[in-house]
């Protein structure tokens, strides 16, 4: 088949070949003219339209490029934002928790070995850290420190602890354990301390641990115990971002929050 195609084309150019030779001399001038005519718009059409798509390439490239870099701009401006935000908030923390003596540091990282319970903060020893001491944000309780090197800490967050508890307006008590992301439970709450969604929960100051009067949390939701009517089943939600944390206070033996 190939082959019969091959041929068919090679008579056709014989034919062709003959019948220009053939011609007149006029007419085979002529030909050629009109041939080397069009063979030379050809090319010029061709450029244009490699030099019209490599300028098209070189135009889009620079506006990709120029897109990108106006990603990283805002993406740049913005981070500055948020963290221009978060040291308001920790200066305006800070001077607020004037006369007690509290310890600023940075989180740095978590420990690898408990990656979702604990974080490194850059304070150690080297800045009167000892092992715990309450670690605290604006927001609320943290956690507390459980090792100490010269220059950093591992703080062991709220969620692996049980801390002693009072709900601010009824002055009911009871023990705040995690539940899960930065929802808590206050459990063994007598059903005669009234408990309301909205209300403020700080640690008790019991165990000796933590200060009295640091925020836990806000009552998100109150339930009666059916298996024990004698205590009600309170939710409350904390304010700190365990996940996002990125500056923190230790507060010092000497700190009366």
């Amino acid at each position: 088949m190939a082959k019969s195609k091959g041929l068919v084309v090679y008579v056709c150019l014989v034919v062709l070949s003959i019948g220009l030779m053939s011609l007149p001399k006029p007419n085979k001038i002529y030909i050629a003219e009109v041939c080397r005519a069009g063979l030379f718009s050809f090319s010029q059409w061709l450029f244009s339209r490699v030099s019209h798509y490599a300028h098209n390439q070189e135009k889009m490239q620079f506006l990709l490029r120029q897109n990108v870099e106006f990603a990283l701009d805002n993406m740049e401006r913005r981070e500055a934002a948020w963290e221009n935000m978060r040291l308001r908030e920790a200066l305006r923390f800070a001077e607020q928790a004037e006369g007690n003596e509290i310890i600023p540091a940075e989180v740095v990282g978590r420990h690898p070995d408990l990656l979702d319970d604990t974080i490194v903060i850059d304070a150690g020893s080297d800045r009167l850290v000892r092992p715990d001491l309450p670690v605290i944000t604006a927001n609320g309780l943290v956690g507390h420190v459980i090792q100490v090197d010269k220059s950093s800490s591992i703080v062991q967050l709220l969620k692996r602890s049980k801390v002693s508890a009072i709900v601010q307006d009824s002055r009911a008590q009871g023990i705040v354990s995690w539940v899960d992301g930065e929802r808590f439970r206050l459990r063994f709450v007598d059903t005669n301390r009234p408990v309301k969604k909205g209300d403020r929960v700080i640690s008790s100051g019991l165990g000796g641990r933590y200060p009295k009067g640091i925020p836990i949390g806000r009552v998100t939701e109150v339930l009666q115990e059916k298996r024990d009517p004698v205590f009600q089943s309170i939710y409350l939600e904390s304010l700190v971002d365990f996940a996002g944390l990125e500056e923190v206070f230790v507060l010092s033996e000497k700190s009366k929050y």
